[in-house]
């Protein structure tokens, strides 16, 4: 069983409560979660589906209410959010037969829904990143999104893609170790990947604000 690093907070307890209170027709305890929570998952499904976000992450906040009687309460409640977005996702892709699509995306494809504007004012580590990370596959692509850019604790990632909390460990090990040889790969001047192998982490965090392209059905 799946469980999250010690998440069950008063402050988990009160989004929970107004899970709850939603569920039973106070449409202000709604309110108050998407207020909360709707930018976070909304730019989830965005990186993935732009055309179709605002319509997941409806669905999203839907499900978490009609998702509630069958929670363990082995997770926070953005490990649980997140979980239920994930399985939105999945649920659209497989409902157009795209699902095996996203997981074979390769950089070209990825690098290709970069706009031009989109890159203007990128820093030149970034860029870097950039490529590199497309090379990633589309689970340590999502793992390191949660967890670099949701700020989504181990348990969390864990809770929200349904596997144990050593594998989000080993994944996102595994994800640094890449991104740091397909960086070292990459021509280009010297400086800027000097800079970027300095501070990997930092970089990849950075990325959250970058409209970063993630693997997508065609």
């Amino acid at each position: 069983m799946v469980t999250g690093d010690g998440d069950g907070n008063a402050a988990d307890d009160g989004e929970f409560a107004l899970l709850r209170a939603w569920r039973g027709g106070d449409e202000t305890a709604g309110g108050q979660l998407f207020a909360r929570h709707y930018a976070s998952v909304h730019a989830f499904f965005a990186r993935r589906l732009p055309e179709g976000a605002d319509d997941l992450t409806q669905r999203t906040f839907l499900a978490c209410v009609e998702a509630l009687d069958s929670f363990r309460g082995d997770a926070s409640f953005r490990g649980f959010l997140f979980g239920i977005a994930r399985n939105q996702l999945l649920k659209h892709l497989r409902a157009h037969a795209r699902f095996q699509s996203m997981l074979e995306r390769n950089v070209d494809d990825n690098l290709t829904r970069t706009s031009p504007s989109a890159m203007v004012g990128r820093r030149q580590e970034q860029h870097l990143l950039l490529i590199a990370f497309a090379q990633l596959s589309g689970e340590l692509q999502l793992t390191v999104e949660l967890f670099y850019w949701q700020g989504l604790r181990t348990g969390e990632v864990a809770a929200a893609t349904g596997v144990p909390v050593s594998t989000v460990t080993t994944r996102l090990a595994r994800a640094r170790e890449l991104l740091r040889y397909y960086v070292d790969q990459l021509g280009g001047p010297e400086s800027p990947r000097s800079a970027l192998l300095a501070d990997l982490e930092g970089w990849t965090r950075s990325l959250a604000d970058a409209h970063v392209p993630t693997k997508r059905p065609r």
